[in-house]
């Protein structure tokens, strides 16, 4: 009986040549390439996976490249052949569920084949019938097994990853990412891998100036970092990076006021930030699908170790369709907590919140303030909600943090609404308006 199906095998081969997008969502559905039963079309697979895993583009040209390069175009069936299979694709958008039809072809071939052996064991007077029962049983089971591609580590393996990680670990290490704030490395424990950290504030808070720093501080230690912009161009963010790294006042690289000493200072901070590892997307129109499909190449091609979202409100669905907020927000939240989980990296998303903050007396936001927040809430890891004192009432005044009073100019409080695996609190930072920086409260007056 044959359970190969040349037409679907065809449909997803051509899809992953031409989508990234379903690239990727069809080698996380296929637990592996021998769910294409057709030789000439595994052949593609793998070359087509080879060029995922390096990095490199994927289309007709350079999976024949691949090929040719393996020795394997004649098994292949020639380049006509794999340029027929290219432009065979019918119905854009539904890999997934191609992927997983081949799935079941895979197990219904394996499964007749192995009833067949069974069959041909049980009409045999050799061997111990409860032998032969165990035996296949393992087979079935290895089967299953075969087709699930999330297999759990088991927990003696992972209990000594984790122990090997808190024994040896040195006295003042954190478990993530140092942030280059000491106070904020203290309250969280760093950028973790895996957590999705979500920013909340007004506009005009400062929530920009959090993700510059952290972004700044981050590359100067050596950790590449990805950031989608859907507020700002790339050439504003490079902007500002650089008015931190020269200490030159944001403005005066805006509009061109420079003194010599000023573009002496920008000249060296550009020297230095080309070392840098930064990816930034500025593109207009994004959906959580586009976001991982560029996360990743940017993870496996550029070694992105850290993933910042400017903002959660401005990703659109992937169902053009759907217009309920509270559904596409949910829909946003739980894809890159996901997505945090699936590449281990942390995630930092900005989140703009109601006006009903502006409506308290004491401005100081609060979790519900998330717009369309339910599953923002439950998605996070961690929630920061940010306040500038001075913003909202006299820079001479004073605000209480804890035990302290202290001066509202140059004031942000970061309040860490949630946190999963810790306490929660409020911290003050120090808010450098001209260089659109933040950094330790302690560290001086910064004008």
């Amino acid at each position: 009986m044959n359970f190969e199906n040349e037409e679907l095998e065809r449909q997803v081969l051509s899809a992953m040549m031409l989508s990234a997008e379903d690239r990727l969502m069809a080698f996380s559905t296929l637990p592996n390439l021998d769910c294409f039963q057709i030789e000439q079309h595994k052949i593609i697979a793998k070359a087509i996976l080879a060029l995922q895993d390096a990095g490199e583009h994927v289309d007709l040209e350079t999976t024949v490249a691949t090929i040719k390069k393996s020795g394997l175009i004649k098994e292949a069936g020639g380049v006509k052949a794999i340029a027929k299979v290219y432009a065979s694709l019918k119905s854009p958008g539904h890999v997934e569920t191609h992927c997983r039809l081949l799935i079941e072809n895979y197990l219904k071939a394996k499964l007749y084949a192995l009833s067949i052996e069974l069959h041909q064991h049980t009409q045999s007077d050799s061997g111990d019938i409860f032998e032969i029962f165990a035996q296949y049983q393992n087979k079935f089971d290895n089967l299953l097994a075969s087709a699930i591609t999330n297999q759990d580590d088991d927990f003696l393996k992972q209990l000594n990853e984790s122990a090997k990680m808190w024994l040896n670990a040195k006295p003042g290490e954190i478990a993530g990412y140092r942030t280059g704030i000491n106070a904020l490395d203290t309250l969280c424990g760093g950028l973790t891998n895996g957590e999705l950290t979500v920013v909340g504030a007004r506009p005009g808070q400062g929530k920009t100036a959090l993700v510059v720093t952290l972004i700044r501080n981050l590359a100067k230690q050596g950790i590449g970092c990805g950031m989608f912009s859907l507020e700002m161009t790339k050439h504003e963010l490079v902007q500002r990076l650089a008015s931190q790294e020269s200490n030159v006042w944001a403005y005066k690289i805006k509009q061109g006021e420079l003194t010599n000493l000023d573009r002496n200072n920008l000249y060296e901070a550009i020297q230095a930030m080309k070392a840098w590892a930064i990816k930034i997307s500025d593109e207009g129109y994004v959906n959580i699908s586009k976001i991982r499909t560029k996360a990743t190449m940017w993870k496996n091609k550029h070694n992105i170790r850290v993933l910042f979202v400017d903002y959660i409100g401005l990703i659109n669905s992937v169902n053009p369709k759907e217009t309920n907020r509270v559904n596409i927000i949910g829909e946003i939240s739980r894809g890159l907590k996901l997505l945090a989980k699936e590449l281990q990296i942390p995630v930092v998303a900005l989140s703009q919140l109601s006006r009903r903050v502006d409506e308290r007396g004491d401005k100081m936001p609060l979790m519900s303030d998330l717009r369309e927040s339910g599953s923002v809430e439950q998605d996070a890891d961690v929630i920061w909600m940010m306040m500038r004192p001075e913003y909202y009432f006299e820079p001479t005044a004073t605000t209480k943090v804890g035990s302290a009073e202290l001066h509202n100019a140059g004031l942000c409080l970061i309040d860490q609404v949630k946190m999963r695996s810790g306490s929660t609190g409020i911290i003050p930072l120090r808010f450098n308006g001209p260089l659109m920086q933040l950094t330790d409260y302690d560290s001086g007056n910064p004008y």
